[in-house]
Parts: structure tokens; sequence; C-alpha cells
């Protein structure tokens, strides 16, 4: 499936929500040095991915209207 890439300030504002989110539902404060820090990327990556294949999904959608 192709996808529509989120601009760099997106990206760089849903990374800052996902991980404020994390944190307010108890995650402790997510760095580099975080003992899950690897699995959070992922799982931050793979919803940016869905996010990405649905804004794509939609730009079809209008092109078709």
């Amino acid at each position: 499936m192709t996808a529509q890439e989120l601009s760099d300030t997106n990206f760089i504002n849903f990374q800052d929500d996902f991980y404020n989110l994390l944190e307010k539902y108890g995650v402790s404060s997510i760095d580099v040095e975080h003992p899950e820090f690897k699995t959070i990327c992922n799982l931050r990556n793979s919803v940016v991915e869905f996010i990405e294949q649905e804004l794509f999904k939609e730009s079809i959608w209008k092109k078709k209207w």
C-alpha cells in the first residue's frame, strides 16, 4: 500500500503528543535511556504508518469526487 508521508512538523508534533499520552497514563519519562525505548519507537512508527496510509486513502477518495 502507498502512503502520504507526514510533514516533518506534523511528525514531530505527533511524536510529542504520543509520548505525552504514554506518560499521562503511567509510562515513565520517555527518552533514549528508557528501558523500552525501542519498543516505544516501534509502536510510534506503526501508528504513524497507519495514519499515513489513511491520509493516502482519503486523498484518493477526494480525487474521485
